[in-house]
């Protein structure tokens, strides 16, 4: 009997599915726009029809997971919203927990993940509840097969290139977040701390070129990190390597795509030059003392008492830096856009092999992927309590929602491209800032193994040896406290004692079979 009521509901839920194939735009480049102002919750016939099928289907809870600033004061009012939103439409409600970053959420999901704990939806990446090992190990549905069933426009709207960017052995895992497909690196800087001492900062070109600025703010900003860098969030990243395994593994190719030949990226002589940089700026006293230990590195930047680091840049991530922070940034580009696996599985969503409903899931992401008015609850808040409207697109916090609901973390939720802009933001519209990111999409080169994902397995022993060792190494040479000369040849034997040349091997090996199948 309740097999057969369950088999009734899935019909159901397929009937509901086939509603939503209302079309939607999508690019070459996986990031399609979506005019904001323009769409309501859904049609009236569709809305209509949704409300019609969800009596028939059982009722759900649906438990999201995600990273980000901790759980806000707010979130109770908002789920309320959301689901009065949402019952009518799929007869499920979502009960939505943030965590906070780096080692609560990975303590927590991995703790989830291991023991089988029956959950819906978890926030997964190549950083963060690893999407590139998890997957494989079976913690996530395959949702190849249910895309066209149950997600028909999220599938159109990603687009090949993204989806096979993001799947594994022809197989997608995850849903990525529609947004910016590529990736740049350069500075964040303090623009306040800039101005009042007179900083030009268009005079900074290249890495080195901050220098002057940071002896500057030692002199006159006491208090203030003139550079921040700190374990895992390092100036390292400037370099741009790109990955085989993940930061803790050596393995990578040049991330300017110039080839595909598997290097010892912890041994380069950019790495090796960039060590010894900072090094001397950790001399000068350019970087805090206590650096190679610091976890809560945001507190300095939200005080204001930082005045420069590193960041993974696009268009306008100093605005929005800026938004979450309350300290106003100004962005510098260093490097060229590049587009790699890194950003198709930068931010996903991945429904678990635990969850007793993956279809009622998958329908929810379809819906939070396609409908603005959902995107923008989630992302945002309430209108009239966590923020005012501007214009159609663009909004303005209000102190309940700074206080009670700030997530920061539209680059997270679903379809970016849906989503509003702040007031503060250097963008005219929501439009113009979209527009901008998909010209930035369009002008990154892409990796020459695009879609590539390394296969552990056969030194996966050597592999956590691997990061054993640099887990003892780097955070010293990345927040240059060691010395380089003396610290980086007993890093690199340690390497090679735990197995380098063997995991470089398989890299390499596997890198080249995926490029003679191309």
């Amino acid at each position: 009997m309740q097999k057969a009521k369950r088999l009734t509901g899935l019909f159901l839920v397929l009937c509901l599915a086939i509603t939503f194939v209302v079309g939607c735009g999508s690019g070459d480049n996986g990031a399609a726009t979506s005019t904001t102002s323009a769409a309501s919750s859904s049609v009236a016939a569709e809305s209509s029809a949704a409300a019609e099928s969800s009596v028939a289907l059982d009722p759900v809870e649906l438990k999201w997971y995600v990273v980000g600033n901790g759980q806000p004061k707010d979130i109770d009012a908002v789920m309320a919203k959301v689901n009065e939103w949402l019952k009518p439409r799929i007869n499920a409600t979502l009960k939505l927990t943030i965590f906070t970053w780096g080692d609560d959420f990975e303590q927590k999901m991995g703790a989830k993940i291991a023991s089988g704990e029956e959950y819906d939806i978890t926030f997964t990446s190549n950083w963060a509840a690893n999407y590139l090992q998890n997957a494989p190990k079976g913690a996530f549905v395959d949702l190849t097969p249910l895309l066209d069933k149950y997600a028909p426009k999220t599938k159109e709207l990603l687009g090949d290139k993204v989806i096979k960017g993001a799947s594994i052995d022809g197989k997608l895992y995850a849903i990525p977040t529609n947004k910016e497909m590529a990736h740049n690196w350069g500075f964040l800087v303090n623009k306040k701390l800039a101005d009042k001492n007179g900083i030009d900062l268009s005079t900074i070109k290249k890495f080195e070129d901050i220098e002057p600025a940071l002896k500057i703010i030692k002199e006159k900003e006491p208090g203030v990190e003139p550079f921040q860098t700190v374990v895992g969030e390092s100036a390292y990243r400037i370099l741009d390597f790109e990955k085989m395994v993940d930061d803790n593994v050596p393995g990578a190719i040049y991330g300017d795509g110039r080839d595909t030949k598997v290097i010892n990226d912890f041994d380069a002589p950019e790495t090796k030059a960039l060590f010894t940089t900072l090094h001397n700026w950790y001399k000068a006293g350019y970087i805090r003392k206590d650096a190679d230990t610091i976890t809560d590195w945001q507190a300095n930047r939200k005080a204001g008492k930082v005045f420069s680091a590193v960041a993974s840049l696009k268009p306008g991530k100093d605005g929005e830096e800026s938004v979450s922070s309350g300290i106003e940034w100004q962005q510098i580009d260093i490097t060229a856009p590049m587009s790699t696996t890194r950003e198709m599985t930068g931010a996903m969503q991945a429904i678990s092999k635990s969850s007793h409903n993956p279809e009622r899931a998958l329908m929810f992401l379809e819906l939070a992927n396609t409908e603005p008015e959902l995107c923008n609850l989630i992302n945002y808040g309430i209108e009239g309590t966590h923020y005012t409207k501007v214009s159609d697109t663009k909004i303005e916090q209000t102190q309940a929602g700074i206080d009670g609901y700030n997530t920061g973390t539209a680059w997270l939720f679903a379809n970016q491209f849906n989503t509003y802009i702040f007031n503060s933001e250097k963008f005219e519209s929501a439009t113009a800032k979209w527009d901008q990111f998909k010209a930035y999409n369009d002008s990154a080169k892409a990796s020459p193994i695009l879609g590539f994902t390394f296969n552990a397995e056969p030194v996966k022993t050597k592999v956590a040896a691997l990061t054993g060792v640099k887990k003892q190494f780097m955070p010293g040479l990345e927040t240059g406290k060691s010395d380089p000369a003396v610290v980086l040849p007993k890093f690199n034997e340690k390497l090679k004692a735990a197995g380098l040349d063997d995991v470089l091997a398989e890299m390499q090996k596997q890198v080249d079979a995926f490029t003679a199948s191309k």
